[in-house]
């Protein structure tokens, strides 16, 4: 698409017949008043004025069919493929799991007769016009993670066309399912053993921050993939909990939990004579 605003030439020539009452001429119509532009040309009655009103509505409508036409559906993200942003500024928006994509105009000097045309960038890298309408606003239910890119043109009723945004780039993060794996899921009470955990938050593509639990209270420095439980801690069960937060999004969070088990050590034995 130029990116230069551009008006169309809204006037058209008409070969007006005898067979309609006129002589035969070219006539010329101004579609933007729907009168000819040749003023020397005569209506003798309101038929033939209708006859001018009603070529100047088809071709009206043969203009306009362009920018409702060739609406197509663009399923999932842009690009699922290239690594995620270093940071949340490197996007328009980063967006957490869930959630759908919602995006408007912001600004704009175009008059209330307007077709904004909504444009999704397609797993090619090809631009899809997917919305044309008077509505200021679009929704998508992202259907994978990866990078949504988007762009609008503005058309008003005379045809005229603003230039094109820039590209507004959403990414979508993947839902977070981290797993613990322990070393063992019992210890002693005496300290003897302790058990080593791991936290693995699903993928490698992303960095991420992690909060560990002791029976649902944060353990204070325990911000690392691994954690070793302390010695001499009472008998009993104890769950273990990772909190594990996108470093993109720290407000998306997953959790998984890993019970250690405490054994109580049997008490100091003594020796006697036996019998």
């Amino acid at each position: 698409m130029d990116n230069r605003s551009q008006k169309k030439d809204i006037t058209t020539t008409l070969f007006l017949n005898n067979n309609f009452g006129f002589a035969n001429s070219l006539t010329t119509i101004d579609f933007t008043t729907c009168q000819p532009v040749n003023k020397s040309v005569q209506l003798f009655n309101a038929s033939k004025q209708l006859l001018i009103k009603l070529a100047c509505l088809l071709t009206l409508i043969t203009f306009t069919l362009p920018i409702y036409a060739q609406v197509t559906t663009v399923n999932g993200p842009s690009d699922a493929v290239s690594n995620p942003p270093a940071s949340a500024s490197a996007v328009s928006q980063v967006l957490a799991p869930g959630n759908n994509i919602s995006l408007k105009i912001g600004t704009s000097s175009a008059a209330s007769d307007v077709i904004y045309q909504w444009y999704k960038m397609d797993n090619t890298g090809t631009k899809k016009l997917v919305q044309s309408s008077s509505s200021t606003t679009l929704q998508e239910t992202p259907s994978g993670a990866g990078y949504y890119t988007y762009q609008l043109v503005v058309s008003n009723s005379n045809q005229c066309s603003s230039e094109i945004s820039d590209p507004f780039k959403v990414y979508v993060l993947p839902a977070l399912a981290p797993t613990v794996a322990a070393s063992s899921s019992t210890v002693c009470a005496n300290g003897t053993s302790t058990a080593l955990l791991t936290a693995n938050p699903g993928s490698d593509k992303y960095a991420y921050q992690y909060q560990w639990m002791l029976n649902g209270s944060a353990i204070s420095g325990a911000t690392a993939a691994t954690y070793t439980t302390p010695a001499n801690i009472a008998s009993g069960n104890n769950t273990y909990t990772i909190r594990v937060a996108y470093a993109l999004s720290t407000s998306t969070t997953g959790t998984a939990n890993q019970v250690i088990a405490v054994v109580p050590v049997p008490t100091k034995p003594t020796v006697s004579i036996g019998q």
